[in-house]
């Protein structure tokens, strides 16, 4: 007899279940990582610009200057304002890339005398025609072209815009001056004129000659912090107040104005006195919705908004153009121009009632008509009794006329009702009763004189 051995499951060992337990605590725990990683609502900061400020890169500045009680107004181009009747303030230019022509100029000047203030950027001045390009050539043999004038704005006070690299650390000031620092080398070539240029403006200045001769010093002394950075201190300003420029900067044409103040520099916010009012060049616009947050551009703005005391209006204009002729016209003479149009409008209007409306073009009758007519005619005229059929239709139209005009001559006798219509054509009262009641006349003169008599009476009534 054989007996059968059952399997007994052995448990796992001391290790197995170590295992397992780590395991479980793994898959823990990266549940719960997935689960905050995945699961949790995290916000994501996104950039976004409003479709008001993408029309009007103006907005933040207008924005604050109404915070501060000014009276804010934006025009898209410079040809629609009418400068002409603009109200006391300051004008602000946020755009060089158009072009000022000479007459909106001079009514910015004469508007700027009143006591006003104007900002604008002038416009760019060719690197071949600087002033220091004509004066480190004197033995060259060969002088650069003139002088040219960027815009009249430009002209007018010498200043144009050019290229130049100027990094400081801060606006801390070291006896009443900026610690500045020189370009580093290399930073402002951007062609070879404008190297040349550069060359000889470093030569000018001593401290760009002394960093010129101390290069490897200043690279280990240099701190890491520079950075396209000026400083201008307004009038009465108790500090000076940072700018966050780059390599635009105003550059002098020549000597013409000595400005009021400016930046530490002269490179980018110069302001001249124009009059009882201010001109206010500036190299970059720093009050646009991007750089106005920058470092103190705010302040700036609320400075040069603040030089006219006695006009708190704000214009701010996007884009500079010149009027077109016909807006140029208009403006110098509108007078003359509507009464020459109100003139032009009573012409053609007596014109039109002189003329009157175009009448229907008369029906063309066919010939062979007409000498059927005139042959049955002459034939009546030839045949036995065909006088007398042709005064009998004469003679019936006429009655049928009577009878609708004039009904009240169907009571009358014939010799009344002969009179009373030969009284009405102007004639003898014979003929008459002659055309109405007598045979027809033999003689042609005669039967064509009883015809008449008939169309008068008839035309007569027809008109009635």
């Amino acid at each position: 007899m054989s007996t059968a051995k059952t399997a007994v499951p052995r448990r796992p060992g001391r290790g197995a279940r170590t295992l397992l337990a780590l395991a479980c605590v793994g898959a823990l725990a990266g549940s719960v990582w997935l689960w905050y990683a995945v699961m949790e609502h995290s916000p994501t900061a996104v950039p976004y610009v409003s479709p008001l400020a993408i029309n009007n890169p103006m907005l933040a500045a207008g924005t604050l200057l109404t915070q501060h009680g000014y009276s804010v107004e934006v025009e898209q181009r410079l040809s629609g304002v009418s400068l002409s009747r603009l109200p006391a303030g300051t004008l602000i230019l946020a755009d060089n890339g158009g072009q000022v022509d000479p007459v909106q100029a001079a009514q910015l000047m004469d508007w700027a005398r009143r006591g006003n203030t104007v900002v604008l950027q002038p416009k760019w001045v060719p690197v071949q025609y600087r002033a220091e390009d004509n004066a480190r050539r004197p033995d060259s043999g060969k002088r650069l072209s003139p002088l040219t004038e960027p815009d009249p704005l430009g002209a007018r006070f010498g200043v144009g815009l050019s290229y130049r690299n100027k990094l400081r650390a801060n606006c801390d000031t070291v006896n009443g001056a900026a610690e500045a620092l020189p370009p580093e080398d290399g930073e402002d070539v951007p062609d070879e004129d404008e190297q040349a240029g550069e060359e000889a403006g470093d030569q000018a200045s001593g401290a760009d000659g002394a960093h010129a001769g101390d290069d490897e010093n200043t690279a280990t002394d240099k701190p890491k912090d520079l950075r396209q950075l000026t400083c201008v201190t307004l009038p009465g300003g108790q500090y000076p107040l940072a700018l966050d420029t780059g390599t635009e900067v105003l550059h002098t044409l020549r000597e013409v104005h000595q400005p009021l103040w400016s930046d530490f520099d002269g490179m980018s916010v110069r302001a001249y006195r124009e009059g009882r009012g201010h001109v206010v060049m500036v190299s970059d616009n720093y009050f646009n919705n991007q750089r106005l947050p920058r470092l103190d551009h705010a302040e700036l703005l609320l400075g040069v908004a603040g030089l006219n005391q006695q006009g708190r209006n704000v214009m701010l204009v996007l884009h500079a153009d010149a009027a077109p002729w016909y807006a140029m016209l208009w403006r110098a003479a509108w007078m003359p121009l509507t009464a020459l149009a109100v003139l032009l409008a009573l012409l053609l209007w007596r014109a039109g009632r002189r003329f009157g409306p175009l009448l229907p073009q008369p029906s063309g009758e066919r010939r062979s008509l007409l000498e059927h007519i005139e042959a049955s005619g002459n034939w009546l005229w030839r045949a036995k009794g065909g006088r007398g059929v042709l005064l009998a239709a004469a003679r019936q139209e006429t009655e049928a006329l009577l009878r609708r005009r004039a009904p009240e001559l169907l009571q009358l006798g014939d010799d009344e009702k002969a009179a009373r219509l030969a009284r009405l054509c102007n004639t003898q009262q014979i003929d008459m009763r002659g055309a109405l009641y007598g045979p027809a006349a033999s003689h042609p003169a005669a039967f064509t004189r009883q015809i008449q008599l008939l169309q008068q009476v008839r035309i007569h009534y027809e008109r009635q």
